[in-house]
């Protein structure tokens, strides 16, 4: 009688600890997935080169991940192949948050990096489709 009553609780302390343990990673996966994305469509303007517009978007995500943001920030993609005629290009920005949205774009470094990137992006501005979005739960 006495090992069962071990057993019991020995079963019954696993299940607390693998329902934390759940319960934690849910959180941590909620925690990481973004609530705000905007989204840039896009052809490349005339005097921007994709390896420009690469490496000012990264300059501002190591500005982004300095923060604590990792995952966080802008992403670039292209189209491959045939089939798009127009807006072959796009990027992202992926934020966990309003909060963090907000706390990114006051950072001195984000801004500072924002600025050296601003005539390039001003030419982007100019042919692009742009969205703000906000996750629909």
């Amino acid at each position: 009688m006495k090992n069962m009553k071990k057993n019991l609780t020995s079963i019954i302390l696993c299940c607390l600890l693998f329902s934390l343990v759940t319960v934690a990673q849910a959180q941590a996966q909620k925690a990481s997935t973004a609530q705000i994305k905007s989204i840039h469509l896009f052809d490349m303007p005339e005097g921007v080169t994709e390896a420009e517009l690469a490496t000012v978007l990264n300059d501002m995500n190591v500005a982004i991940e300095r923060l604590g943001y990792k995952g966080s920030g802008y992403f670039l993609y292209k189209v491959e192949g045939e089939g798009a005629d127009k807006y072959r290009y796009f990027f992202e920005g992926v934020w966990p948050s309003t909060e963090a949205y907000k706390k990114i774009h006051e950072d001195k470094m984000y801004v500072e990096s924002d600025k050296k990137a601003s005539v390039l992006i001003q030419k982007i501005k100019a042919v692009e489709l742009y969205r703000r979005l906000k996750r629909v739960e």
